[in-house]
């Protein structure tokens, strides 16, 4: 028995290792949706996106047309995933009740703020490394939203013993109009018409302004 439990001991630590994205709260890459629009891979997952689904509803026909994949200028897209949770501490830090609630226009402009054309996987984007206190460093690219805003994202590899091959590869983005970090918790879900890179749980919706 002592000799079983010693090898579970030592097991776990490996099977911790191969996973992608857990370095932040919200887990792990869920990988191919086939057959599914990015509404329909939300409507699979009540815990992370409720309230995105009704914010991209809210903020009108056009948004959903987008998200649905139903946009003739831009028929794939990449959104940076704004998850329930920091929709949830925003109308809860302003007070406000429902989704509903917000202002229809406003809630279009922050949503486009988080996407960028085109299917933008984890291999796209080059690795970086952030200046100091988080702002634009070296390396990485700079993307032009479809709000004419720009974003940097980067990528940084997580050596295992120095060794590179087969290690995570986190996501961050800089807002670069705030110089805002955000990490990448969950990302390259792909459903049919785009790739979802799910911010962290710890960003608050509106700080990208």
């Amino acid at each position: 028995m002592k000799r079983l439990i010693y090898m579970i001991i030592i097991a776990l630590p490996l099977f911790n290792a191969c996973t992608k994205d857990n370095f932040v709260y919200s887990g792990t890459s869920d990988g191919r949706h086939e057959g599914k629009n990015m509404l329909e891979y939300m409507e699979t997952d009540s815990y992370d996106w409720d309230s995105t689904l009704l914010m991209i509803r809210h903020a009108g026909a056009e948004t959903v047309q987008l998200f649905e994949g139903k946009d003739a200028a831009h028929p794939e897209i990449t959104f940076f995933g704004i998850t329930n949770h920091s929709i949830r501490r925003y109308m809860l830090e302003n007070g406000i009740e429902r989704v509903t609630d917000l202002d229809p226009a406003w809630c279009r402009s922050i949503l486009l703020q988080h996407v960028v054309d085109g299917k933008l996987y984890r291999r796209d984007i080059p690795e970086g490394a952030p200046g100091t206190y988080g702002t634009v460093g070296e390396g990485g690219m700079t993307l032009t939203t479809l709000a004419g805003t720009e974003i940097w994202a980067y990528t940084m590899v997580e050596e295992q013993s120095g060794i590179v091959e087969n290690a995570a590869r986190h996501i961050f983005i800089n807002f670069t109009k705030v110089n805002l970090q955000v990490a990448v918790a969950s990302g390259d879900i792909e459903p049919d018409n785009c790739i979802v890179h799910a911010l962290e749980y710890g960003f608050t919706l509106g700080e990208e302004e």
